[in-house]
Order: C-alpha cells, then sequence, then structure tokens
C-alpha cells in the first residue's frame, strides 16, 4: 500500500527566499521517498485560495508572516488543514530535512 500524497503549502512573504526552502524540503521528501507535492505562495495569495478547489494537507507560515496565521487558520479550518509555523531556526537555516520532518509529525500527530 502506497502513502498519499502530502500536500503543503509554504506562506512567506514575496518568495525570494521561500523557493530556496522549497527546493530543500522537496529534496528531503524525495529522500524519505515520500511524494510531496509543495508550494510557495505569498501571503496575499493564501489570502484568496479556495479550499474547496485546491485542496492541501498542511499550511506553513514563514516568520515574517506570522501575524497572518489567525486569519489563514480561520479560513482553511472547515476544510482540515493543519496550520503550523515554521520553526525560526529551521527557516534561518533552510533546513529543509527538520521542515519536512515537522510535516511529517504534524500529519501523523493529525490522524
Amino acid at each position: 500500500m502506497s502513502e498519499k500524497k502530502i500536500k503543503v503549502i509554504l506562506v512567506c512573504a514575496a518568495g525570494m527566499s521561500s523557493s530556496l526552502l522549497e527546493e530543500k524540503i522537496r529534496r528531503a521528501a524525495e529522500t524519505a521517498g515520500r511524494d510531496m507535492e509543495l508550494k510557495a505562495v505569498d501571503a496575499t495569495t493564501m489570502s484568496m485560495w479556495d479550499f474547496e478547489k485546491d485542496t492541501m494537507d498542511v499550511i506553513l507560515i514563514a516568520p515574517q508572516v506570522r501575524f497572518k496565521k489567525r486569519g489563514i487558520i480561520k479560513q482553511s479550518e472547515p476544510f482540515g488543514v493543519i496550520v503550523q509555523d515554521i520553526d525560526t531556526i529551521a527557516y534561518g537555516m533552510m533546513d529543509g530535512d527538520k521542515i519536512f520532518n515537522q510535516v511529517i509529525e504534524a500529519i501523523e500527530d493529525n490522524n
């Protein structure tokens, strides 16, 4: 039995540093043999997200846009989406492995 694809959104300010982080998280998922769909979007795009049309499992919020978390939770809660802050140190260090593990733990804790 294969594991289902994990769908993750990485919410950031403008997408500059998150594109590098996105690649590192994707590599960590590949190394772990997990199928992950990962998109980095800016906070404005996230605020207009259609959760019915484009479902996901986890939303990760970058440190610089944490002030948007409450609104994102309110918007995504009816759809059962896990919303978490990205660890500030992991984000600063661009630690894709640690952030990938955060996603896996969040999904396992939610099941």
